[in-house]
């Protein structure tokens, strides 16, 4: 059975490779490639496979007033896509949704315009498309230290890079060093999250043992 994340819960919206939202993430990014849904669906705060809680909170069709809600889509991978719930204000707010609930349901070469781009690929900085690491990159490192989420977070390929999955506060978090030490909030830790069966990255401000 799902675990649902209520929609009021966080959404730090903080976008892929540019700085955190100003006003409404809807009107801030061009990163993102706005849709409708086509009916009321789930958004999966981790990319939904064997062994990984499934956390979902429902995206509704139509609002409160009875119109049109949208989602922005990032990019896709194996039938969904990761996409920006422009109407969440704290984390989570990114989360995977099946391709097949949204009405335009593909990533494009200018984030909101230009050509379709296939599974994993999405603009990035400097408005270049590239390849999305679904996994951190972690060669050489092994899982030493066990820390815990203090607070909802996103899970990022890189250092303020492109959102790969969500950390929920009291998730566990396992760094490649024994002791995280002291680092500055903004400050991006490397781990494997157990959550979304993912190696990622980690916001410091997250994460109390490392402050």
């Amino acid at each position: 059975m799902p675990h649902k994340i209520a929609a009021t819960a966080a959404l730090a919206g903080m976008l892929i490779s540019v700085p955190a939202l100003a006003g409404t993430a809807e009107a801030a990014t061009h990163y993102t490639h706005k849709t409708t849904l086509k009916q009321d669906c789930a958004i999966h705060a981790n990319f939904p496979k064997n062994g990984v809680p499934d956390r979902t909170w429902t995206k509704p069709r139509k609002s409160a007033n009875g119109s049109a809600t949208h989602v922005g889509v990032r990019y896709t991978y194996k039938g969904y896509a990761l996409v920006l719930d422009y109407a969440q204000q704290t984390d989570p707010s990114w989360g995977f949704i099946a391709q097949s609930c949204l009405t335009n349901p593909h990533a494009y070469s200018g984030g909101d315009h230009g050509s379709v781009l296939g599974d994993l690929r999405a603009i990035g900085g400097g408005g270049q498309v590239k390849t999305v690491p679904i996994s951190a990159p972690h060669s050489g490192k092994t899982q030493h230290g066990t820390i815990h989420l203090g607070s909802n977070g996103s899970l990022r390929s890189g250092p303020r890079s492109f959102v790969i999955g969500n950390a929920i506060k009291g998730d566990t978090f396992r760094i490649t060093t024994a002791h995280c030490g002291h680092h500055a909030k903004t400050t991006w830790i490397l781990g494997y999250a157990p959550s979304s069966g993912r190696w990622g990255y980690v916001e410091a401000m997250h994460l109390p043992a490392c402050l």
